[in-house]
């Protein structure tokens, strides 16, 4: 029962990151890291197979570190600092929606 619910959980995560990313372009993608980092945070307590199959395949499709480059590098052919502020806020919000994930799990 595992392997299904693995591969739901995935294609879940999928549909809705191609959804989300394809109607907010940019604000989508950091919206979705930062939801998958917040549901990261709130999966800490949470162990065994549930807690693989919502965060390795949930949460793990759901977020995207390519749509990040991406992101980063249509940016820093615009603008090397709107490049590096993108990058910088997605890494210290990531971290700090982890941590309210945590403190709220």
């Amino acid at each position: 029962m595992t392997i299904p619910l693995f591969a739901l959980a995935a294609a879940l995560g999928a549909l809705i990151r191609w959804k989300i990313s394809s109607q907010w372009g940019r604000v989508g993608t950091w919206v979705l890291n930062m939801a998958g980092a917040f549901g990261l945070g709130l999966l800490t307590g949470v162990g065994g197979t549930i807690g693989t199959i919502l965060g390795t395949a949930g949460i793990g499709a759901l977020t995207t570190v390519s749509g990040v480059a991406h992101e980063l590098s249509i940016l820093a052919r615009v603008s090397r600092f709107r490049a590096s502020a993108y990058l910088l806020a997605t890494l210290v919000a990531g971290v700090c929606f982890a941590w309210l994930g945590v403190r709220w799990g």
